[in-house]
């Protein structure tokens, strides 16, 4: 159970990180707030995946916006990545979290998802912003961040043509549920997307093996698609 225990942490961690750092929309401090049209709120909410998306079991955990100055916050270098955000022309962003049920981990292996859209004046901004997360991405220490470093792999998954531009990153690790039961592999899949002028990214917390079908490969076309649908 430790070993479970880590990684449940984990995953926990992960989520953390990827809201304060160029993969999410900002950590929600508050800070000098830009009006934004609202037409660009609903946009980024059809952006991101809906609890349609998602098993039946699945609840929403936490949802926001986050401007480019809540953005920044989360950074070391407050000024420098604030000037950098409105270099790239970022207007807004938002991100969705949502939890499954026990009964969805049992059957599915699903455990944890967060998605998240941003928004920017042109495509050249968005394609900036998507450089800047993929570097993020390619070179985080994965295992440290995991919470141990023994058993942690990391593989680059070849990812399909939905999107524009798209890296897709996946970290396992091995653990047991119970001292009878089998090792199984638990996987935190990254998945950075970049539609025209939008930028996406999907994290999700998963137990390999359990159901019938790749509960990844439908829950990361589902979030290429709902992003490239809100866009014109």
């Amino acid at each position: 159970m430790r070993k479970l225990r880590l990684v449940m942490g984990g995953l926990t961690v992960l989520v953390a990180f990827l809201l304060v750092t160029a993969m999410a929309c900002g950590d929600g401090t508050d800070g000098e707030v830009t009006p934004t049209p609202p037409e660009v709120e609903e946009q980024l909410q059809r952006m991101v995946l809906q609890l349609e998306d998602l098993p039946s079991g699945v609840i929403l955990a936490e949802e926001r916006f986050a401007t480019n100055e809540e953005s920044a916050a989360g950074s070391e270098d407050r000024e420098g990545r604030l000037a950098m955000l409105e270099e790239w022309g970022r207007i807004l962003g938002y991100d969705v979290t949502y939890q499954a049920n026990p009964e969805v981990m049992e059957q599915v292996g699903l455990i944890l998802v967060n998605s998240t859209a941003s928004l920017y004046d042109s495509e050249e901004g968005a394609s900036a912003s998507f450089a800047d997360a993929v570097q993020t991405a390619r070179t985080t220490d994965w295992a440290d961040l995991f919470g141990t470093a023994q058993g942690v792999e990391v593989e680059e998954v070849a990812a399909p043509g939905w999107v524009d531009e798209m890296l897709w990153l996946r970290i396992t690790a091995k653990a047991t549920l119970g001292e009878q039961a089998e090792e199984e592999t638990f996987a935190n899949d990254v998945i950075i997307f970049r539609q025209g002028p939008a930028r996406a990214s999907l994290m999700v917390g998963w137990v390999m093996g359990r159901g019938s079908g790749d509960i990844m490969a439908q829950l990361a076309q589902a979030q290429a698609q709902r992003l490239k649908d809100a866009l014109p």
